[in-house]
């Protein structure tokens, strides 16, 4: 037998840029600002502060805006990449063909950070996958050096300091995607951002996604 590293439980984090950005970006901003005029108010979460955040409803706009279904297209797309990778051995042995699975987006909102507005520690649920697109985010500085996703790891740290598992003692991971890129992860694995110190908003959209079998 040939040596054979079997590779459970992974947590994959897929970054990937949407070519484009530059193309639509100002119709995003443009659909983000139309939408908080007819909903003001917003969604009222308890893992928000100083931010304004959309209800989950955000696919139910793309007729109006074809900016949307070229958004859309693209996490739709980068979901069934991360979920590929990670689930393609176990796929082999069901014997189950990624062909014949089908996605759905089952929530999509944005969020525009406000000065100091941060997103408190949390999961999603209801779903497998998830994912942050950055449609307006500035870089980071020395005023805000956290700029970004802040994930948890969903490993118990070891407290040896063996460094055959150095890989457990990372207790979390900072990633800041550049404008036009998007993160996508389990939808259980803690995430929460750093609140916004740049004066420029920070504007993101996110999603959940399922997967079904074809009948």
């Amino acid at each position: 037998m040939e040596d054979n590293l079997i590779s459970l439980w992974p947590t994959n984090i897929f970054q990937k840029s949407f070519h484009q950005h530059d193309d639509h970006k100002d119709d995003l901003l443009s659909f983000t600002k139309d939408y908080k005029k007819k909903f003001p108010d917003g969604r009222i979460g308890s893992e928000n502060s100083n931010l304004y955040e959309s209800n989950y409803d955000v696919v139910s706009f793309i007729k109006d805006y074809p900016c949307l279904e070229e958004l859309v297209n693209f996490i739709g797309n980068g979901f069934k990449d991360a979920a590929y990778h990670t689930n393609k051995e176990i796929w082999k042995i069901q014997e189950i063909d990624p062909s014949n699975i089908s996605t759905k987006i089952t929530a999509m909102w944005f969020i525009d950070y406000l000065k100091d507005g941060f997103v408190f520690p949390h999961t999603h649920s209801g779903c497998s996958w998830s994912m942050v697109y950055y449609l307006s985010a500035p870089e980071a500085s020395k005023e805000d050096p956290l700029a970004g996703t802040h994930f948890l790891s969903p490993l118990n740290k070891s407290d040896s300091d063996d460094l055959g598992n150095s890989y457990t003692r990372e207790a979390s991971r900072n990633i800041i995607p550049k404008e036009g890129e998007a993160l996508f992860f389990p939808s259980t694995i803690i995430h929460s951002t750093y609140p916004n110190k740049n004066d420029s908003r920070r504007i993101i959209f996110s999603a959940n996604c399922s997967f079904f079998k074809y009948l």
